[in-house]
């Protein structure tokens, strides 16, 4: 029964590669911030993080909307961050409706160390592969997102 299926299925690994990446990607970071002390951390708080060291402080929407996620989940997120003291949140003064959310000095802490895996993380990703390689790599990829 199951070779019948294998036989008529189409074979493409690519998304089961992609995911296996992000799985191998996730477990390094994990390592990688667990070696320079924070233990507290996910990957899934590294978007949110990353967002605010570039920009200091946004709204709960521009946050979300910067880091391609629903709401629920970066208010999940953002209130663990809040609760392990690396953010804060106010409520904004032109806009009580608005959230502000900022990194605390706790929080800009981590920008050093977060550059530090970001640029481990690129020397593996792109280990043994050329430029044009990568270049190729990534519109490939770019097209297969836009597909969906």
């Amino acid at each position: 029964m199951i070779s019948k299926y294998n036989k008529d299925m189409k074979t493409d690994k690519t998304i089961y590669l992609i995911g296996r990446i992000h799985e191998q990607a996730n477990k390094f970071l994990l390592n990688e911030l667990e070696q320079i002390g924070f233990r507290d951390i996910s990957p899934s708080h590294g978007d949110i993080l990353v967002t605010l060291f570039q920009y200091k402080e946004c709204t709960m929407t521009d946050l979300s909307n910067s880091i391609h996620r629903d709401r629920s989940t970066v208010t999940a997120l953002v209130n663990k961050l809040i609760k392990l003291g690396y953010i804060t949140s106010r409520k904004a003064d032109e806009d009580n409706r608005s959230t502000i959310i900022a990194l605390t000095q706790k929080g800009m802490a981590l920008e050093a160390g977060f550059q530090a895996i970001s640029d481990k993380l690129f020397d593996v990703e792109y280990q043994g592969i050329s430029a044009e390689e990568k270049e190729v790599f990534q519109k490939v990829l770019q097209k297969v997102l836009d597909n969906f």
